[in-house]
């Protein structure tokens, strides 16, 4: 196996090609699958989420090409060719069917709120011409002073932001536990009541960042990540791939050492269902893979069994969400 695919792949930097080429290798042997395993738990070691390509390639990749001769893949495996075919071949399509995008024209009143149901995405355009795009489960709130100036909204959620610039009027973001204040920038925001953190993503301009009581706890600059953990009130900053934390506009999801409890939390929200994770240690693992979000549920299912240790059973009901477990 040339170990650079996987690389690119744990990197989310693999295009459609190649991500199919890496799935039919997988499902070729056991062995190959428990090998990518393996890759994956080694690259927790040393990835970081601002690692460079090239010392990944060093340290986990190029001693093991000394240990294994490159093959040419097999793309005969007709019995998951469908699978494949329907996860990667249809690309973004996504935003012409499926998920139904609402562009919205909004009739301000004296306050506003626009909420985002479970499995949908929503593009809201504000007064002052700001561009939002809400993420599922999610809710944007603002009062009738945002149209005479007073650019201020609150967010429960994931929300991607491209401000209107206007020196005279600061944007403020308020969330839970934080607020952010922008004069004209684009960012990411992921920050969900019900989760501990909060996760912001700087993609240009700056961004300052506030506690509660309007106190500044940093400046972002474009290419920084802030982590902020709500348990131990400590907030870190890296330089990251802008790309990994905004794909999901385009659809396109990729997590980067991210515990499986956490990602079916994400399900959850995307698709409206209930999971239950039965073993544990399994929730705990750490889990590094790309998926197309707007895919049927059972193929993002059958895409974490594929590359990870995961094993599910779906029990569709009536009238409630559709139960999945995760043995």
């Amino acid at each position: 196996m040339d170990y650079q695919l996987i690389n690119k792949y744990l990197l989310g930097e693999t295009s459609e090609s190649e991500v199919r080429e890496l799935f039919n290798w997988i499902e070729e042997a056991p062995e190959n699958r428990k090998e990518f395993i393996a890759c994956k738990k080694v690259w927790a070691f040393t990835a970081r989420g601002n690692e460079s390509e090239d010392k990944i390639w060093r340290l986990l990749f190029a001693p093991r090409l000394k240990r294994h001769k490159l093959i040419r893949l097999s793309f005969q495996l007709a019995q998951y060719a469908a699978i494949l075919f329907l996860v990667f071949g249809s690309g973004f399509a996504f935003q012409y069917f499926g998920w139904g995008f609402n562009k919205e024209k909004l009739v301000y009143q004296k306050s506003t709120s626009i909420t985002v149901p479970l499995g949908q995405m929503t593009n809201v355009e504000l007064p002052d011409g700001t561009k939002v795009m809400l993420n599922s489960g999610s809710s944007i709130t603002y009062d009738g002073s945002f149209a005479l100036g007073k650019r201020q909204v609150s967010l429960n959620g994931e929300a991607y932001f491209d401000v209107a610039k206007d020196r005279e009027h600061p944007f403020v973001v308020q969330t839970f536990l934080l607020n952010f204040e922008v004069l004209g920038t684009s960012f990411n925001i992921e920050a969900y009541a019900e989760d501990i953190t909060i996760n912001t993503t700087l993609i240009e301009g700056s961004l300052g960042v506030k506690d509660k009581s309007q106190n500044r706890i940093l400046l972002l600059v474009p290419g920084e990540n802030a982590q902020y953990d709500a348990l131990t009130s400590k907030i870190s900053v890296t330089k990251v791939n802008t790309e990994i934390y905004t794909s999901w506009k385009e659809g396109l999801i990729t997590f980067r050492n991210e515990k499986l409890k956490d990602i079916a939390r994400k399900i959850e929200r995307w698709y409206n269902v209930k999971i239950i994770i039965n073993n544990q240690k399994l929730g705990e693992q750490a889990y590094f893979g790309t998926i197309l979000k707007n895919k049927p549920i059972d193929q993002i299912l059958e895409v974490l069994r594929l590359t990870s240790s995961l094993k599910y059973r779906m029990i569709t009901k009536t009238d409630v969400p559709t139960l999945i477990y995760w043995d």
